[in-house]
């Protein structure tokens, strides 16, 4: 396996993250509140445990809400949040209309930061995450290339509306377009799920009798489609994915998985902890925005 750095780190977490110090630095500890839209998905399991891993690293208090990957419960977990009067908020978006709430945390006088998911919203103080319109290009040209630029590709998508699946879309179309050999035979939601990906992925299978690739926004729907692939008992299709959850980094050593991305969620989640810290403490200034890095992990 080989695993090659494709952009730079924008913001270098500090010793302090990692040096093992849990001081409680007020009499009463600071609450972080963060809106997670959904455990189902290994890679936001890992940014939740990495928000209350450094929350008690640092003396804070994490609460943790699971919105299912439903902006109505959202709302609500937010306005709870608010309720119960956190210091700061963490908002991974189910949807971009996840704005409102969060315009209505700052109006109350918490600092807001978006994790992965931005929110198109003057409320934020702050972005952490990956620069998901660069992923899409770069996963874009990588299939690309081993196409040798001639081919039938199918997109799955992520959830409609949320910034990653939408900003990967962009990216992915701007590459594609200049290919006229490669041909999008399907563009398709896969929700960012497995089981939905995999009924999607049967469908267009049953559809396109020449496939060459499928480009995945994550490795849920990457999973759901080699599943679909193998039912199908169809071979030689190129499949890549986003994420490197554990079982898609075990199927791309298995050579079952062509490709998948490492975004770095465990990391996403602790830095936005040290910049609330940093945000009620007032010790260090925060960057607007913070953007992560990635690797590829291939065969």
């Amino acid at each position: 396996m080989r695993r090659i750095a494709v952009f730079l780190f924008c913001v270098i977490l500090l010793a302090a993250v990692t040096g093992g110090e849990a001081t409680v630095w007020a009499q009463q500890r600071p609450v972080v509140g963060f809106s997670v839209s959904t455990q189902v998905n290994p890679f936001y399991v890992a940014m939740a445990n990495g928000v209350r891993e450094e929350a008690a690293r640092q003396g804070m208090q994490a609460v943790v809400l699971n919105a299912e990957d439903r902006l109505d419960k959202q709302i609500s977990d937010v306005e709870d949040l608010i309720q119960r009067g956190v210091n700061v908020l963490l908002i991974n978006a189910t949807h971009d209309g996840a704005g409102a709430v969060a315009e209505k945390a700052a109006n109350a006088g918490i600092k807001v930061i978006t994790l992965q998911r931005g929110v198109p919203s003057p409320a934020v103080t702050a972005h952490i995450g990956t620069d998901n319109v660069v992923i899409g290009r770069m996963g874009a040209q990588w299939v690309v290339d081993r196409l040798g630029g001639r081919g039938n590709v199918v997109v799955l998508e992520g959830v409609p509306g949320a910034a990653s699946s939408e900003d990967r879309k962009v990216g992915s179309a701007e590459v594609f377009a200049r290919y006229p050999g490669i041909r999008i035979v399907a563009q398709q939601t896969g929700h960012y799920d497995r089981a939905r990906a995999m009924s999607v992925m049967e469908n267009i299978l049953q559809a396109q009798r020449n496939i060459d690739a499928v480009y995945c926004f994550n490795d849920e729907m990457a999973m759901g489609a080699l599943a679909a692939i193998r039912a199908s008992r169809r071979s030689g299709i190129i499949i890549t994915g986003m994420d490197a959850n554990r079982d898609a980094v075990e199927a791309v050593r298995r050579g079952d998985l062509t490709m998948t991305i490492a975004l770095p969620p465990h990391d996403i989640g602790r830095m936005g902890v040290l910049y609330a810290k940093w945000l009620t403490t007032g010790e260090m200034s925060v960057p607007v925005q913070s953007v992560m890095p990635v690797q590829f992990i291939t065969r």
